[in-house]
């Protein structure tokens, strides 16, 4: 029977540390997406807005709401910038997960490798042994036969 191979267990755990990051990973994707199509909404919507002024009243208005604008475009700025650098770092996890799980999945095929090859040199020997066996009870005198 086959040697189970030693670091299983840690082999599982790899593997779901690679699951988990790559769900980070996507997670920080979708909210990187997120933030940088709220900013493009943002920008569209700021250069379709009207910018003629009929009185005083008009133009105040159309400057607080330009200054309230930029204020929110440099914060949805903001928040695309840092949704992108977790997407980064979560990138930079899944690729250390993936990179830990397939170093023991070498191992773990290379184990495999190994025990295959182990068993089918303890199936030859006992094969030789079987055909030995027969080569040499047929080179035996029968008795009776002389």
């Amino acid at each position: 029977m086959s040697e189970r191979f030693p670091l299983a267990g840690l082999l599982r755990l790899r593997g779901v540390q690679e699951r988990a990051a790559a769900e980070r990973l996507s997670r920080a994707s979708i909210a990187a997406r997120q933030a940088e199509a709220s900013e493009r909404r943002t920008r569209a919507a700021l250069a379709g807005a009207p910018d003629a002024a009929v009185d005083v009243r008009s133009l105040t208005a159309i400057a607080a709401s330009r200054a309230a604008a930029r204020a929110q475009l440099s914060e949805l700025s903001l928040l695309s910038d840092a949704r992108r650098e977790a997407e980064e770092e979560a990138r930079r996890a899944h690729a250390d997960a993936k990179r830990r799980a397939r170093g023991l999945e070498k191992l773990e095929a290379a184990h495999t490798e190994r025990e295959r090859r182990r068993e089918l040199h303890a199936e030859q020997t006992a094969l030789d042994e079987i055909a030995t066996g027969r080569w040499a009870a047929s080179d035996t005198p029968r008795e009776g036969a002389a």
